[in-house]
């Protein structure tokens, strides 16, 4: 084409294979499509949900059983999780390759959201299905504050080495 400017060759520090790579630097990749897919899912079950809320016109499943029923309250719980979980992890895709932590720190941080974003909501639901999967939340829960504690750790360690 006419007037066109070739596309630039990647820098050599993003190559693939590269140390930068190595180092966690496209992790956050991961992180940007679990967010989004995790905002998704928390529309979508809302759509579900709301089927039967405010007398809609599908009655309430039996298992969910009324509005203040532990089981209802895990379900609506799992529902928002997806998209304050999905919010952080968009938040952290964000933030992770700036983070003045190693390519070990980066993957852990990234990989513990992503564990933490995709399975805590599920286990809320699997609970309000069946009440003693109650006892496996506790899993990813703790995977979404290391992801957290680690990129708070990032920042602040990055903000001392500025002098700020």
């Amino acid at each position: 084409m006419v007037g066109m400017k070739p596309i630039p060759s990647p820098r050599p520090a993003e190559r693939r294979g590269s140390r930068f790579h190595e180092e966690g630097g496209e992790f956050w990749k991961w992180n940007r499509f679990i967010g989004w897919g995790s905002a998704a899912v928390g529309a979508a079950t809302g759509l579900v949900m709301g089927l039967w809320s405010f007398d809609g016109p599908v009655t309430v499943p039996a298992w969910l059983g009324e509005y203040q029923e532990t089981s209802r309250r895990l379900a609506r719980l799992g529902h928002i999780a997806f998209f304050g979980l999905g919010i952080l992890n968009l938040l952290l895709a964000r933030e992770l390759p700036s983070l003045a932590l190693g390519g070990r720190g980066k993957r852990i941080a990234s990989w513990a959201m992503n564990l933490g974003n995709v399975f805590l909501p599920l286990t809320l639901f699997a609970a309000a299905w069946y009440r003693p999967l109650k006892y496996s939340m506790p899993f990813p829960a703790v995977a979404v504050f290391v992801a957290m504690a680690l990129a708070a750790w990032g920042s602040r360690i990055g903000r001392q080495s500025r002098g700020n």
